[in-house]
């Protein structure tokens, strides 16, 4: 993590100074959410970026809760840590020098971040959302509803109708 956000390979040497790099970039550049605070990650993107539901919210809400209570885009294979001391876990190790670091400081920014956010309320998603289809269907309907009102008492024009 720390060597992508400092723009480094994965055959550069790491120094302290990619870890200050690393987490200056991702103050000043990302908005932080963690996968321990789901919810909260979820509910602060849709608050900063003002998303609203557009398609069906009625059907989107119990899907934005199925995707926060069982997940998706999850990894079931099992992960493999190699023994305290081996080859493998000091290469793991070196290779990721300032991770544990760099994610104590999200978890820092996440809690900053908070203020970002304040003067849009919670559940701001379903606040005036609409649904493009269910907005056409009562367009269409209105308009229906309006041409029948103008017929009111008056007989359709009959002139252009065929007749057997």
């Amino acid at each position: 993590m720390t060597r992508r956000l400092a723009g480094l390979s994965d055959d550069d040497i790491i120094t302290g100074r990619h870890l200050l790099a690393a987490m200056d970039g991702m103050r000043q550049k990302i908005l932080v959410g963690l996968t321990q605070s789901m919810d909260d990650s979820i509910e602060r993107f849709e608050r900063y970026y003002q998303w609203k539901y557009n398609v069906n919210p009625t059907v989107q809400e119990p899907c934005r809760e199925s995707l926060m209570s069982m997940g998706t885009n999850t990894n079931a294979n099992a992960v493999i840590i190699p023994p305290f001391g081996s080859a493998e876990y000091t290469l793991i190790m070196e290779r990721n020098l300032f991770d544990l670091e760099v994610y104590k400081y999200a978890e820092l920014l996440f809690q900053e971040q908070s203020t970002f956010v304040e003067g849009v309320p919670v559940g701001y998603r379903l606040e005036d959302a609409t649904c493009s289809a269910c907005d056409e269907e009562e367009r269409m309907e209105r308009e229906s509803q309006m041409f029948l009102e103008a017929q009111d008492g008056e007989s359709l024009p009959t002139s252009n109708i065929r007749r057997g």
